[in-house]
């Protein structure tokens, strides 16, 4: 898995694209996200290297064309992120964190029914 390896903001763009479309070329990547193409093609094959060098993606040779593919899942890696996030800049304190997604603006209503449940749960078990 990726270890304890962290992405930089660009690669966490990158990575969500290749989430979202599964296998794809360095090509396909570039092409399915429009900020990434304003970079230069070549910067964005360099970062899908170095997502895969850090254990976030699996490579696969077809003929002349290499495919990357997720070789983490989504949900996990972003649990495991706002946790190394939470604990290095929050202190462990998760109340910065809540009070901003409640106050901005920012959370759908199902998002915002979830949050309230969680809380909800949290104050009965107390």
């Amino acid at each position: 898995m990726s270890g304890e390896k962290e992405l930089s903001k660009t690669e966490w763009q990158v990575m969500n694209v290749c989430w979202r479309l599964g296998q794809a070329t360095a090509r396909q990547v570039y092409e399915a996200d429009d900020e990434l193409r304003s970079k230069d093609y070549r910067t964005v094959k360099t970062l899908l290297d170095r997502i895969a060098a850090k254990g976030y993606l699996r490579t696969e040779r077809l003929g002349p064309l290499l495919l990357f593919e997720p070789a983490v899942s989504k949900r996990p890696t972003h649990r495991a992120a706002l946790g190394a996030f939470v604990d290095r800049v929050l202190g462990k304190d998760v109340s910065p964190l809540v009070l901003h997604l409640a106050e901005s603006g920012d959370l759908s209503e199902s998002e915002e029914r979830v949050l309230r449940e969680l809380l909800e749960r949290l104050e009965e078990d107390e």
